[in-house]
């Protein structure tokens, strides 16, 4: 399992560094649209959608909807566009985090509405597909940036949750994660944000830095609601993984959970503060 865990993650940053500086347009949006293809059939899953046509049909129709989204991007409207999706992100990932912090107070009982999921789903599959591709087409930088970013928050977490975790984080919905998970996850990802500010010399002034460190904190507390939502989606459903198609890792959701969140909330506070 450790070999293909780690086998399967050398693919992974292969990908993402051939999309970074080696893929055309045409090449991002295609694959990208693969991943939100498995990621709608494996949400479908989740949403507890038995029948293979039905799930088929959830993902088919994500990639229907992904098409409008971006010839409206591409449209004199885009601009437009991308400001409010980025304010319905920031609005849908808030109500989230109530959602999260209520149903971790008060035990509600599991969500089992196949529609409500599947709109759910939606909700937050589209806005990503939608973001990743903007953040890809304005340069290399900002999309490395916020795939390291994400990252570093899933490893550090990992890392000191194995090492120092005693104190459950949300018990309800992921008993595994701990406060120590949780914090070196943030702490470690800030770091590496700010590491990554300080290696681009046109963003070294003050203001721009206190721009960068607020989307930076914004975007890792959003990679962090990403990933809860996912486990307590997957905790309705009463499964562990969201698939198998990474060896190792699971499925494509347990991958990029945190970057759906992450990756729109990201791309807004670029939009605003830095004008990227």
């Amino acid at each position: 399992m450790f070999k293909a865990r780690i086998l399967t993650s050398i693919g992974l940053i292969s990908v993402v560094f051939g999309l970074t500086y080696l893929a055309s347009n045409l090449v991002v949006v295609a694959v990208f649209t693969g991943v939100l293809f498995l990621s709608g059939l494996e949400w479908a899953a989740m949403a507890g959608l038995q029948l293979f046509r039905t799930r088929l049909a959830f993902a088919v129709l994500l990639c229907f909807l992904s098409c409008f989204g971006i010839y409206g991007l591409s449209s004199e409207f885009g601009s437009a566009i991308q400001y409010w999706l980025g304010v319905y992100c920031v609005l849908f990932w808030g109500s989230i985090s109530v959602w999260i912090c209520s149903y971790q107070k008060k035990g509600a009982p599991a969500l089992k509405n196949q529609l409500l999921l599947c709109s759910l789903g939606v909700l937050v599959l589209l806005p990503f597909f939608l973001s990743i591709v903007l953040i890809w087409r304005s340069g290399p930088i900002d999309f490395l940036t916020l795939i390291l970013v994400v990252s570093a928050v899933d490893v550090f977490a990992f890392w000191g949750g194995r090492k120092w975790g005693k104190s459950q984080f949300v018990s309800l919905i992921s008993p595994g994660k701990t406060w120590a998970g949780v914090q070196f996850g943030f702490l470690g990802a800030f770091v590496v944000g700010n590491l990554l500010y300080f290696s681009f010399e046109e963003f070294l002034s003050l203001k721009f830095f206190l721009y960068w460190n607020l989307t930076l904190i914004c975007t890792i507390f959003a990679a962090i609601l990403g990933d809860l939502l996912e486990s307590l989606v997957k905790r309705f459903g009463n499964i562990k993984n969201s698939g198998v198609i990474l060896p190792g890792h699971g499925g494509v959701l347990d991958r990029i959970d945190s970057l759906c969140a992450a990756a729109p909330v990201f791309l807004f506070f670029n939009y605003i503060f830095l004008g990227s």
